[in-house]
């Protein structure tokens, strides 16, 4: 909240505009960082860091790709956002795993509706989609740890070949990952969009998972709105 927040004034001006090789990781995002409360809970980090021209946004989703792409993100020359939760989370990309800025991960083929989660909300995307193929639906789940430059290719391809499109992110519906997504599949491939994240009002103190359930964050979600897809 404090690094995204607090801080964005000066990320607009001394880092952002002048294209200053900073980069810029935080930690505690989301609903996640529980007992702190609303305070310390950051739902538009992301949306923030969008508007600034220029600026990469990456959102990892276990250990192992946060190492890669903070590597990653140290090697080029330009403002960068890394945002990492304060929780535990599963972790199950292999540690020669590829993964590239700019292009999401692909870790599920499916052909009836397609999951495009970030962070936290990736490991819940998996666990959806092999409830969902117990009854039946075949659901594609895409990693897209780079909100900015977003995977266009990879979203389109997933509008053309499947009947619709989850978006799930521990953050803000408004301005992250659902309207990013929205932005690319209007001007491109229209299709049906459901969006899995904080719906416009601030967190509480609280238990993450309680907190999670509570502000409609889990794998129960994504399979509604996976359904509400079909």
């Amino acid at each position: 909240m404090f690094a995204a927040g607090r801080a964005f004034e000066i990320i607009r001006n001394s880092i952002g505009y002048t294209k200053a090789n900073v980069k810029i990781c935080a930690t505690h995002a989301g609903i996640t960082v529980g007992e702190d409360g609303a305070s310390h809970q950051t739902f538009e980090d992301i949306a923030l860091m969008r508007t600034i021209p220029g600026m990469t946004i990456l959102n990892p989703c276990d250990g192992v790709s946060t190492k890669i792409l903070l590597e990653k993100m140290v090697e080029f020359n330009g403002p960068a956002y890394a945002r990492l939760g304060r929780a535990a989370v599963p972790v199950f990309y292999e540690e020669n795993a590829k993964i590239e800025i700019g292009k999401g991960n692909c870790l599920r083929e499916g052909s009836d509706v397609t999951v495009i989660a970030t962070g936290i909300m990736v490991s819940k995307a998996l666990s959806a989609a092999e409830t969902l193929k117990e009854k039946g639906i075949d659901v594609r789940v895409i990693d897209m740890h780079t909100i900015k430059p977003i995977d266009k290719d990879i979203i389109i391809k997933a509008a053309k070949e499947t009947k619709g499109i989850v978006t799930a992110e521990e953050h803000s519906v408004i301005g992250g990952l659902g309207s990013a997504v929205a932005e690319v599949t209007s001007q491109n491939h229209p299709t049906k969009l459901a969006f899995v994240g904080q719906n416009d009002t601030f967190g509480e103190s609280g238990k993450p998972d309680e907190l999670l359930t509570k502000y409609g964050m889990t794998e129960g979600d994504i399979i509604k709105a996976v359904s509400s897809l079909i």
